[in-house]
C-alpha cells in the first residue's frame, strides 16, 4: 500500500541513491582507465552549471542526472584495454550489488526501502548500459561500444587525426587534420598558445588524436570516446 509518507523515499531515491549508483558507475571506468595507463582522468557527475571541481571529480547543477567520465593516452586500437574500460562501470555496479546482497544476508547492515532502491537503480544502470543504443547527443551506450569490439570493429572508437607543426614559410602554427574544412589557425606565432588551441580543438572533437611536431621530433595526445 502506497502511502503519504512514501513520497519523501522517492526523492531520496532520485537525489541521493541515484547519483551515488552513478558514481559508483563511473568510478568502475574511471579506476580500469587508470589501471591500464590512461592520464588526465576525471568523472564528472551531472550537466549544467559547474558546483564543485578538483582535479579528478566534477559535480554540475543537475547531479542526479547523467554521469560521465573523461580519460586520455588510450588508443583507439587497444581492443582489450577499451573493452574493459567500456565494461568497467557495469562491473561495477554488479560487484557493489553482490556486496550489498552480502551484508544484508548476513545482517551486517539492515534491510530497508534504500537498500532495495540502491539494489534497483544498479540494475537498471546495468540493463541500459549494456543495450546497444546510440544517444540523441551523438554518443553510444557502453553495450554498443563493446558489441562492436567484440565484432573487432574499432569504428566507434576510430579517432580523428590532428597535427600541430610549425609552417616555416607562412611563419605561424598551423593545426592540420584529416577534414579539409578544418579551420587553421590565423598565425598564431607562440607555441604555447598554439599548443593549448591545438590540445582544446581535439578535446572537443573527441575521439581523436593530435601529433604535435616541433623542433624535429614528435609526440601525441589522444583523447578516447568518453564512457557514460
Amino acid at each position: 500500500m502506497i502511502e503519504f509518507w512514501d513520497i519523501p523515499k522517492l526523492f531520496v531515491a532520485f537525489f541521493i541513491i541515484l547519483p551515488v549508483v552513478s558514481l559508483v558507475h563511473e568510478i568502475g571506468h574511471l579506476l580500469i582507465a587508470k589501471i591500464l595507463g590512461a592520464k588526465q582522468v576525471k568523472i564528472i557527475i551531472g550537466s549544467g552549471k559547474i558546483l564543485f571541481n578538483t582535479r579528478f571529480f566534477e559535480i554540475r547543477k543537475y547531479y542526479f542526472y547523467y554521469g560521465y567520465c573523461y580519460f586520455e593516452n588510450i588508443e583507439d586500437k587497444s581492443r582489450w584495454r577499451n573493452l574493459l574500460i567500456y565494461s568497467g562501470g557495469i562491473i561495477a555496479n554488479i560487484l557493489s550489488s553482490f556486496v550489498l546482497i552480502y551484508l544484508v544476508s548476513n545482517q551486517v547492515i539492515v534491510e530497508t526501502i534504500f537498500t532495495y532502491q540502491f539494489l534497483y537503480f544498479s540494475l537498471y544502470y546495468v540493463f541500459f548500459a549494456l543495450l546497444p543504443m546510440s544517444y540523441p547527443d551523438g554518443n553510444y551506450s557502453d553495450g554498443k561500444i563493446i558489441y562492436y569490439l567484440l565484432k573487432r570493429n574499432h569504428q566507434l572508437l576510430q579517432q580523428k587525426q590532428f597535427q600541430l607543426y610549425y609552417n616555416k614559410e607562412e611563419k605561424t602554427w598551423m593545426l592540420s587534420s584529416e577534414n579539409k574544412d578544418e579551420a587553421e589557425f590565423d598565425h598564431i606565432d607562440d607555441y604555447d598558445e598554439a599548443y593549448q588551441k591545438a590540445v582544446t580543438h581535439a578535446r572537443a572533437s573527441r575521439p581523436s588524436k593530435l601529433e604535435v611536431i616541433k623542433e624535429n621530433t614528435s609526440h601525441f595526445e589522444i583523447f578516447p570516446r568518453n564512457p557514460i
